[in-house]
């Protein structure tokens, strides 16, 4: 007998329960330490130590990567997700300074040359991390997310425009889809840009008489197909009325949104593949575009 596969939602939360699991041995481990000390001969104390110091790693790091999978499980092929390395080093580092404190090991030399360390990196990376900021208050504002239509203009680009769906808030980048052609805007230049976010523009707008037996998902999707549709780019097709006069017509309401502008002989070719007999006639009230 096969025994059954594990779901998602079972491994998350056996991998919660590992990680607090392993949170509660590294507090139990460095609050036992002075006992194990006080029980070990003076000659093997430095051994012990080394061995506490190992153990406490350990947990630690087990619980930072269970921790860290689980909270970016649900953000996969998100912007969010290229945080993860970040997090993830810095929880270590505050892991590295939190066991090295407990296990009282003097750090005033290795703070000192941290911090001038510090100052000569973030002198010479001001740009990246101004937009490594940057991006972070992106993602906490959200004044925009992934598949938004935005208009953007930037003193830092010597005043040009960028209009586009956006397609990724990177940690350092965010990426626009400007008329099929991908922009990777500084996050520090977006959010010191003037902003306008709206939805993507109509730009066609028909109604059109077809065949009752037509398939309306066959001819949604022929039209992406064609059209070679984005991201934030879509078709609606809407029914409005049937008329049972001699073979009979669908009229139905065709919208497409999109960052440009469409090839009416594309859409007219998608039209007639998708008919399943005849070619349809349509009647244009109005086209935006």
């Amino acid at each position: 007998m096969i025994a059954p596969r594990p779901t998602l939602s079972t491994e998350r939360r056996g991998s919660w329960i590992t990680a607090g699991i392993s949170l509660l041995l590294l507090i139990a481990v460095v609050a036992a330490r002075p006992e194990l000390l006080d029980l070990t001969a003076r000659r093997y104390r430095t051994e012990v130590q080394v061995g506490i110091l190992l153990l406490a790693v350990v947990f630690g790091g087990v619980c930072i990567r269970s921790f860290v999978s689980n909270a970016f499980s649900s953000l996969r092929g998100t912007g969010l997700a290229g945080w993860r390395p970040v997090i993830t080093w810095s929880l270590y580092v505050v892991l590295a300074v939190g066991v090295l404190s407990a296990l009282d090991i003097n750090l005033t030399g290795l703070l000192a040359a941290g911090a001038v360390l510090g100052v000569i990196v973030g002198v010479a990376a001001q740009t990246s991390l101004a937009s490594v900021f940057a991006g972070i208050v992106l993602l906490m504002a959200r004044p925009f997310t992934v598949g938004s239509w935005i208009h953007l203009r930037t003193y830092l680009f010597g005043g040009y425009d960028y209009s586009g769906v956006v397609t990724q808030i990177g940690v350092v980048y965010t990426t626009v889809d400007v008329g099929g052609r991908l922009v990777r805007i500084p996050n520090s230049a977006a959010l010191a840009s003037g902003l306008t976010v709206t939805h993507v523009p109509i730009q066609l707008d028909l109604e059109l008489a077809l065949p009752p037996d037509i398939s309306l998902p066959g001819l949604n999707q022929e039209l992406h197909r064609r059209l070679q549709l984005g991201p934030g780019e879509q078709v609606y097709l809407r029914p409005i009325r049937l008329t049972t006069e001699g073979q009979g017509l669908l009229t139905c309401q065709l919208q497409i949104r999109s960052h440009r502008v469409l090839d009416l002989a594309q859409v007219h070719q998608a039209i007639v593949a998708s008919s399943p007999a005849t070619s349809p006639t349509s009647d244009p009230e109005s086209a935006a575009g």
